[in-house]
């Protein structure tokens, strides 16, 4: 007995001479989240808790657009998306592996049966029932379960962040196509306009008043501006087929968009710091990833503890194929006994390292994960101010040059200004007013990122 003893002992020394410390991971290297937002101390910000503040949009961001064909065509792709659907599908297996790495806590059960009928012999038939289970003692069947549940909520907050980043796509295909539909109707006006002083130019001309350089200049004019117009009936359809593939239609070119650039409402607050960090679905996907990289890393440290395992056996052997389903005729054994890895080459070693470095790597890949976020979280919030005034900014430059159009184009007929006057109103005209609907569309954009950096649901439940 005391040397069964000492030969139990022998193998925890053993063991306990291979252990070395698990991974130290330092939580520190995860920035604290400030108390605001740098780029906008002035606004509200609000840490939000589901039992005693409501969500700052309980509808949904998308209904502070007011625009319900925009909400159908976000369900739309939300039904109807490939890479969200895969997304889904990987949640799924991710879920699947979860009920994977919880069999080891459960034992195994086996039977068989066979037939022998040799020849000029009489068949026997054989049946066999055998089961096993380790005992837990270290607990790594329960990390390794864990690390599978850790798993399976990784895969929903990547759901979660897919269907966010889905509605954002549409959202912004959704002003593109309206941003392409309003820059269309600016080339055709561009064209006309163009089409009109080479009619003036010409009958200029005739009259004596103009020369051939001015002709030939106003027809330059007029074939650039077709070329404007033509990459505008261009840019418009692709808008219109990648606003289709995202919600998972054939690309023919045919959807529609907004109705007009909207100027986005006032922002009544935004999540505070530390609810993005707790909320944005991204960084809880990578916070579990952490928890299950740290659960792994104690599975291959307790893979060079003893192992118990028990096992049960059971068989029969007969002439007649019925005994075999008879208990009665079956003979079994229990049987336990520990295992204790010795030597392995240094895999059991090397293992425990790699896991405890994937452990460190995914905490790192954490906190950087949470800087990028806030990062995102500033830029956008920084730009809000900053377009804003660029909005105001290029709606009078386009409103002043319209203006000179009129009237160096007066100016023109009158003989008072040159065709060079003319044209180059004309192009300033053009590039102002373009440029008027790239802010107004770049002013929805950043307002939509800006819903995605804070991790805000798009749709209310």
């Amino acid at each position: 007995m005391t040397r069964k003893i000492a030969s139990v002992s022998l193998l925890f020394l053993l063991s306990a001479c291979a252990i070395r410390g698990g991974p130290e991971l330092d939580r520190t290297v995860v920035p604290d989240a400030p108390d605001n937002w740098a780029a906008r101390p002035d606004i509200v910000t609000v840490a939000e808790n589901e039992e005693t503040i409501p969500p700052i949009y309980p509808d949904g961001w998308l209904r502070s657009f007011s625009d319900e064909m925009l909400e159908q065509a976000v369900r739309e792709a939300f039904a109807h998306n490939r890479n969200l659907r895969a997304v889904l599908a990987e949640l799924r297996a991710a879920r699947a592996a979860m009920r994977v790495s919880r069999a080891d806590l459960f034992p195994q059960v086996d039977i068989s049966a066979s037939a022998n009928n040799a020849e000029n012999a009489a068949a026997v038939y054989d049946g066999a029932l055998a089961a096993s289970w380790e005992a837990d003692i270290w607990g790594r069947n329960l990390a390794l379960a864990g690390a599978g549940r850790a798993d399976a909520r990784a895969a929903a907050a990547d759901f979660a962040a897919a269907r966010q980043a889905v509605a954002a796509a549409v959202a912004r295909a959704w002003y593109d196509r309206s941003a392409a539909g309003i820059t269309l109707e600016l080339a055709t006006r561009d064209l006309e306009r163009r089409q009109d002083t080479l009619r003036i130019t010409n009958a200029r001309f005739r009259a004596g008043l103009a020369s051939r350089l001015d002709v030939r200049l106003a027809q330059v004019a007029v074939s650039n501006s077709q070329d404007r117009l033509e990459a505008a009936i261009r840019a418009s359809a692709n808008a219109a087929r990648a606003l289709e593939v995202l919600a998972g239609r054939y690309p023919a070119g045919e959807a529609g968009g907004a109705t007009d650039l909207i100027t986005p409402a006032a922002l009544p607050s935004v999540a505070a710091p530390v609810a993005v960090l707790a909320g944005r679905p991204d960084l809880i996907a990578a916070e579990e990833r952490v928890a299950a990289a740290g659960l792994r890393a104690t599975d291959a440290r307790h893979a060079m503890f003893p192992q118990l395992n028990l096992r049960f056996d059971a068989g029969s052997s007969s002439g007649n194929f019925g005994d075999i389903f008879d208990p009665g005729t079956y003979i079994s054994a229990i049987s336990g006994g520990l295992l204790q890895p010795l030597f392995r080459g240094g895999a059991l070693l090397a293992e425990a390292d790699r896991q405890g470095e994937q452990a460190r790597a995914a905490l790192f890949d954490y906190a950087q994960a949470v800087l990028t976020a806030y990062q995102e979280v500033e830029n956008r919030l920084d730009a809000e101010a900053t377009l804003a005034r660029q909005v105001d900014a290029t709606a009078t430059a386009a409103e002043e040059a319209q203006a000179a159009v009129v009237l160096t184009r007066s100016r023109y007929i009158n003989g008072r200004s040159t065709i060079f006057d003319l044209i180059n109103s004309q192009t300033t005209a053009i590039a102002a007013e373009t440029r008027a609907i790239e802010a107004r569309r770049a002013r929805i954009e950043n307002r939509i990122n800006l819903h995605l950096a804070l991790g805000n649901e798009p749709l209310g439940s």
